[in-house]
């Protein structure tokens, strides 16, 4: 058994101690580039550490520590992706389905239902039922794109005042265009 070895086997901190300030920066070089992301590679590095440490009494008195460390942020790495990939296609998978749900749910609208005239009237219905303050800063936000910061200095208004307006704007919005919602939501998914 390599004295390298017996000392981890033993417990010696300090021998830990050197190992971890030998490769640490090593590893996290290693794993941030499998991952782009720092605090997530430190964490790896960091859990390949105490996994030496608590398995240090079965190393094969021939091991490489090295090697061994490398090799476990390398496939703790890519388990990580791996994770990522089924994450990512659960995700596309459900943004799908969602848009699937919408487009039936248009087709079994009655076709009366489907007067884009009579939609953009209701629109503008409720815009028009707005409080005078609301709908300018609606209208500001929606028609003229302008960013909250932009209305509340044309406004003379403080930026929580614009956020305030618009949040009951939508909220009266929402309860005034309730039939017409999954419509209004399946065309703003395809516009954008």
């Amino acid at each position: 058994m390599s004295k390298h070895i017996l000392s981890l086997v033993e417990g010696n901190k300090e021998y830990f101690r050197n190992i971890f300030n030998e490769y640490f920066q090593p590893l996290c070089h290693l794993s941030i580039h499998y991952l782009n992301d720092e605090e997530e590679a430190k964490e790896i590095v960091q859990d390949a550490f105490l996994k030496l440490w608590e398995k240090r009494e079965e190393l094969n008195p021939d091991s490489n520590l090295k090697n061994f460390l490398f090799t476990l942020v390398k496939n703790n790495c890519l388990n990580i992706i791996k994770r990522r990939q089924v994450v990512l296609k659960h995700h596309e998978k459900i943004k799908w389905m969602e848009m699937h749900y919408q487009y039936e749910s248009l087709f079994r609208i009655d076709d009366n239902y489907l007067n884009f005239e009579e939609l953009k009237d209701k629109i503008e219905q409720a815009i028009e039922k707005l409080p005078k303050n609301c709908r300018l800063v609606f209208e500001m936000s929606r028609f003229e794109e302008l960013k909250n910061r932009e209305i509340a200095e044309q406004l003379g208004i403080s930026q929580k005042t614009v956020e305030a307006h618009l949040t009951k704007a939508l909220k009266i919005l929402r309860k005034e265009l309730k039939d017409y919602l999954p419509v209004i939501v399946l065309f703003s998914n395809f516009l954008n």
